[in-house]
């Protein structure tokens, strides 16, 4: 998608439509005939007024008023975010050069890298993590983070674990957290440090996957109406991926998805999140806040507790890590923090903490930075 009204952006489009390499130009072309295939006139009429009939007859049923989709006025929705202020550099670094034991934890897709050139389909999304390596700047600042033996790094993301050991195998001693936290391992940290990579755990012992074939049918029915989206299947969980689907039927699908899916998953034991361009269908109980909560607990066995907590991601995931270090350190945004008698560690004075959030936006963080790059400094 570009901006019609700017010349710059449709200059680079044709461009990049000029020089693609031949794999990404025969993905698209797979991608729009499976769709168009399997889209015809007489299929999407007959899905229309199934969807007008089940429309209908709610109405006359609950007396539900129509409402408004969009941006319209009867749709239009003020959050305040008065209270947000922008990440300060000096800030951050005049509390970390004076703490001894610090735990960072950072997401990865938007928040160290842009979240730009989406791949196309479920599998060129594999190649293309497997592939990418982390951009210079980006490796050099983790690198370097790692590096220093007062300092716990983690990446926690929705990544599956094959891909999060291909991205950040030049780091060993990096934590990673994969799946949004179900799989995880521990780098080095603060007291005790140590190069190698540790080996990976679960979260939880053992899930119930019978939901997925359900799932996976649910979802690849709403891929197959919407065009530019697909389906991927992690090793815990089922997503339905739209970034590259029109912005605002994608996110109406996805209102609906969510919908339909709470009402014939009851009793299953998993959640649904809907983040930025994707719907995920994963076992209940695992998200980012337990990982960093479990995180917390071991740097206070291990280490004592921690004397600084910087924690930066763009989506709603990782809310959870935000909220959770709200809970854990009674108020989890402000710096300094007292940490006993619900902090780290028993006796420490206070914990200087920093939660934000990749562009201003309502959040649990009560700090943001503009992008990725921001994040780097």
């Amino acid at each position: 998608r570009v901006n019609v009204w700017s010349a710059d952006e449709l200059i680079a489009a044709i461009v990049r439509a000029l020089t693609m390499e031949a794999a990404e130009r025969i993905a698209r072309q797979q991608r729009d005939l499976i769709f168009v295939v399997s889209n015809t006139t007489q299929s999407w009429a007959a899905r229309f007024f199934v969807d007008l009939k089940a429309v209908s007859h709610r109405s006359r049923k609950e007396e539900e008023p129509a409402m408004a989709i969009g941006f319209g006025l009867a749709s239009f929705r003020c959050v305040g975010m008065g209270g947000m202020r922008t990440l300060e550099v000096t800030d951050v670094l005049a509390a970390y050069r004076k703490t001894v034991r610090r735990a960072i934890f950072v997401d990865w897709g938007g928040t160290l890298v842009p979240n730009d050139d989406r791949p196309l389909t479920p599998s060129l999304a594999s190649e293309e993590y497997s592939r990418r390596l982390l951009p210079g700047p980006t490796h050099h600042c983790l690198e370097e983070l790692c590096h220093d033996p007062r300092n716990f790094v983690m990446v926690v993301s929705g990544l599956a674990r094959t891909q999060m050991e291909q991205v950040f195998g030049g780091l060993p001693a990096i934590s990673l957290a994969a799946e949004h936290g179900l799989l995880y391992r521990v780098g080095s940290t603060p007291g005790a440090h140590y190069r190698g990579a540790g080996h990976w755990e679960q979260i939880i012992e053992s899930f119930n996957d019978d939901w997925k074939d359900l799932a996976h049918a649910i979802v690849e029915t709403y891929a197959m109406r919407t065009n530019g989206s697909y389906v991927q299947r992690k090793g815990s969980s089922v997503v339905w991926r739209f970034e590259d689907a029109d912005l605002e039927f994608g996110a109406q699908q996805a209102k609906e998805m969510r919908e339909h899916l709470d009402n014939l998953l009851q009793g299953y034991p998993v959640d649904v999140q809907v983040g930025k361009g994707y719907v995920e269908i994963k076992p209940a109980g695992v998200d980012k806040g337990v990982i960093v909560s479990l995180m917390l607990s071991h740097l206070a066995a291990s280490s004592g507790g921690v004397d600084f907590v910087l924690c930066v991601g763009d989506d709603s995931s990782d809310e959870k890590m935000f909220e959770a270090l709200h809970s854990r350190l009674g108020g989890g945004h402000s710096t300094p923090l007292p940490t006993s008698p619900r902090g780290l560690s028993a006796g420490q004075p206070s914990a200087h903490v920093f939660c934000a959030t990749v562009g201003r936006k309502p959040s649990a963080a009560p700090y943001y930075v503009n992008d990725h790059e921001e994040v780097l400094e």
